[in-house]
């Protein structure tokens, strides 16, 4: 299993070759993106202090950041800034996601509305990172999104996690989960806590091929788009818990990729 280390109440698999992820570069670009003048500049500064070898340009507006794209400029992650959940366009999202599909894209913004941050996560940004997170932790999330994961926070998961009830106070019934096999199940509630396919491989003593296959299978039969929507899916129908692996149960606060 993955060597991990504790940033306040969040879990992050160490950033190095052999521990489940791939190593951050040196050196990165990033972009940051907030019509407010305030908060671009100081999370600009903030980044830029945290790392001397990352180099951060900031943007008030994504038609400015997709014009200087036109022109040249290579960044490594976007991060788009907002007052609030619902004061991000989940259009702007996906322009920057169609201009840059292979560039990681988050989102910081208070975290009130935890549906409105499930719906930034499914148009595409790779993390979501609220305002009430200390420097430290967002800066810890930036790198584990640099290294190809995507984090979502605890909070987040935490909320979605509650049984969904109807009307009359009754359970409903959790039909997604129909057409998975146990294995299915047992993978999906790893991917739910935030294992790669490779931890997920040694949890559960199988391939990493076959937990390929699996997780393909999830995503076509929970009919998502990806092993993220299929995480989310399950953190916010329950129950789902994470499979007992040698009598103690798998745990993370993040949702991997």
């Amino acid at each position: 299993m993955g060597r991990t280390e504790r940033i306040a109440d969040i879990e992050f698999a160490a950033l190095a070759d052999g521990n489940g992820l791939a190593a951050v570069p040196a050196a990165c670009a990033l972009a940051v993106v907030d019509h407010s003048r305030l908060r671009r500049e100081c999370l600009r500064l903030a980044l830029g202090q945290h790392n001397a070898h990352w180099r951060v340009s900031d943007f008030g507006t994504t038609d400015e950041f997709l014009r200087s794209i036109g022109v040249g400029l290579a960044v490594d992650l976007v991060l788009i800034g907002a007052a609030t959940a619902e004061h991000v366009d989940l259009a702007q999202i996906e322009a920057i996601r169609d201009a840059l599909p292979d560039v990681p894209l988050v989102v910081v913004a208070e975290s009130g509305n935890p549906h409105r941050a499930r719906q930034i996560l499914t148009a595409g940004a790779r993390g979501f990172l609220p305002t009430s997170l200390s420097l430290k932790v967002l800066t810890g999330a930036v790198n584990l999104v640099l290294a190809g994961e995507v984090y979502v926070p605890s909070s987040l998961l935490d909320g979605a996690a509650r049984r969904q009830t109807g009307r009359n106070g009754e359970d409903r019934p959790a039909e997604p989960w129909s057409e998975l096999t146990r294995r299915q199940r047992d993978v999906l509630g790893l991917i739910s806590q935030g294992k790669s396919n490779k931890l997920i491989a040694d949890a559960l003593a199988m391939s990493e091929s076959t937990v390929k296959a699996h997780v393909k299978q999830i995503i076509k039969r929970l009919h998502v788009s990806n092993r993220t929507q299929a995480a989310l899916l399950a953190t916010g129908h329950g129950p789902f818990p994470p499979p007992a692996i040698n009598g103690a149960h798998a745990g993370s606060g993040m949702i991997a990729k």
